[in-house]
């Protein structure tokens, strides 16, 4: 479907546009609200399409966020019960691994609030280090494979460094293993007219080294 200007729609081809669809999904930030602060409207928006019989569903590439936050932010938005709705990264891994019956350990390069979902749907999960040498000899010992990881999880780590890199790889060796990555921003606009490096840019670093890695299985999928 081409995009709408509904504005330049009259009543009967606004009618008929609202009719084309059953499902509403939205993004949060800058749709929903921006930074602090709800987009105006945005409440009433959503209320008006659920009137209609619209089922209104939530999606976010931002995992960083706790329930509680995004329950205020809706709620702050005029939106009741939004987060029920919702669908982040981290959600989705767990439902995900859920479905294909998952029961090996995670290998966690992602933010607290990932590996928290994670954990409270039953998932055993390894993370770290956080702190790498200045030494490549140190290194070795990220180069131990562990047979109880049975997938590797990326979802904005702001701490990525080199020993997790080594890490990864070294469980990513055996075709079995999941690859899972959540937000995939390579660049974000942090500051007006300037887009800074996402954490993804370092999650390439992985999937560009992976070419000369084993073919993964089918049931090796990636979200």
């Amino acid at each position: 479907m081409e995009p709408v200007n509904l504005l330049k729609l009259n009543e009967t081809e606004l009618k008929e546009f609202l009719s084309s669809f059953d499902h509403v999904f939205s993004d949060c930030d800058g749709v929903v609200w921006e930074t602090k602060n709800p987009m105006p409207g945005a409440g009433k928006f959503f209320e008006l399409m659920k009137r209609l019989g619209k089922t209104v569903h939530f999606v976010s590439n931002n995992s960083l966020r706790t329930r509680e936050d995004y329950e205020a932010k809706f709620n702050s938005a005029g939106i009741e019960g939004g987060y029920e709705f919702l669908t982040v990264p981290s959600t989705a891994i767990a439902e995900y691994l859920k479905s294909v019956k998952f029961e090996k350990t995670v290998y966690c390069v992602a933010c607290p609030e990932t590996i928290a979902v994670l954990t409270s749907n039953g998932f055993k999960c390894k993370e770290g280090p956080e702190v790498g040498t200045y030494y490549y000899s140190d290194y070795i010992e990220y180069l131990t494979d562990d047979e109880e990881i049975g997938a590797v999880v990326f979802d904005s780590d702001f701490k990525v460094n080199l020993p997790k890199l080594y890490k990864a790889l070294t469980y990513l060796r055996r075709p079995e293993v999941l690859f899972i990555n959540g937000a995939t921003d390579r660049y974000v606009p942090l500051k007006a007219g300037v887009l800074t490096l996402g954490t993804t840019i370092l999650v390439l670093l992985l999937v560009y080294n992976e070419t000369t890695l084993p073919q993964r299985s089918p049931a090796a999928s990636r979200i």
